[in-house]
C-alpha cells in the first residue's frame, strides 16, 4: 500500500501545533504561580518575599553607584486586634484590603506596596530621599478617614514610620530606623484618649 506523504505531514503538522499550544500552556501556568509566590493573597499587595528581593537589589545597586536614594516607609495598623476580636476577622480582613487599595491608590508606579503579614505593611520608594518620602507620608495621613469606613477611626488608623537610605545601609539598619519611628507613632496614637460621649440632661 502506498504510503500517504501528505497524511504523515498533516499529522507532523497538527502534532507541532499540539505541542506549542501546551508550550505556552505551561508558560502561562509557570507565570501565574511565580505571581502568586509574590503576592499576598488576601490583598493583593506584593508580599514579603518581594519585598525582601527587591530591598537587596536597590541597595545593590545604590552602593555599586555610590549615590543615589530610596527610602521605605514602615506601616502598622492601629487596633487591628480589637476590630478582630470585637467586630470578627471578615472585619479585620476588610480593613486589611482597604488599607492596601489606599497605599497603592497614593504612590508612584515605580514604587511598591506590600503586606508583610498580619497588619503589617511597607512601601519602597525608590530614588526618593527622605524628605520626599515625608511628602507620601502626608499624603497617607490626609487621607486616612476614608478607612473610617472599616472600623478604623478611633484613632489614627495608621501608625507610620520612615527610613531613609544612607552609605553602608543594610536591610537591618534601614529598616530599625523605619521601624523605631513607627512604633514610636504607634505609642503616640494610643496615649490618645478619646472624649467620653456626652449624656443627654434629663428635661
Amino acid at each position: 500500500m502506498p504510503h500517504d506523504i501528505h497524511s504523515t505531514e498533516f499529522t507532523r503538522g497538527t502534532e507541532l501545533v499540539r505541542m506549542r499550544a501546551e508550550i505556552e500552556r505551561l508558560k502561562g501556568e509557570n507565570e501565574r504561580l511565580s505571581q502568586l509566590a509574590y503576592r499576598d493573597a488576601l490583598t493583593g499587595l506584593r508580599n514579603r518575599r518581594y519585598f525582601g528581593e527587591r530591598l537587596s537589589e536597590e541597595l545593590c545597586r545604590l552602593k555599586r553607584s555610590g549615590e543615589g536614594a530610596m527610602s521605605v516607609i514602615a506601616i502598622d495598623v492601629n487596633g487591628f486586634k480589637t476590630l478582630n476580636d470585637t467586630q470578627g476577622h471578615a472585619a479585620g480582613d476588610a480593613a486589611l484590603i482597604a488599607v492596601g487599595r489606599l497605599l497603592e491608590a497614593l504612590i508612584r508606579t515605580e514604587d511598591v506596596a506590600c503586606r508583610l503579614g498580619g497588619d503589617e505593611f511597607i512601601v519602597l520608594l525608590t530614588e526618593t530621599n527622605r524628605e520626599e518620602a515625608q511628602v507620601v507620608v502626608d499624603r497617607i495621613r490626609a487621607h486616612m478617614p476614608a478607612l473610617a469606613g472599616v472600623g478604623l477611626s478611633r484613632r489614627p488608623p495608621l501608625a507610620i514610620g520612615v527610613g531613609a537610605w544612607e552609605p553602608n545601609d543594610d536591610e537591618i539598619r534601614l529598616l530599625s530606623r523605619a521601624d523605631e519611628e513607627m512604633y514610636a507613632d504607634k505609642r503616640e496614637a494610643a496615649e490618645l484618649v478619646e472624649p467620653a460621649p456626652q449624656l443627654a440632661r434629663a428635661a
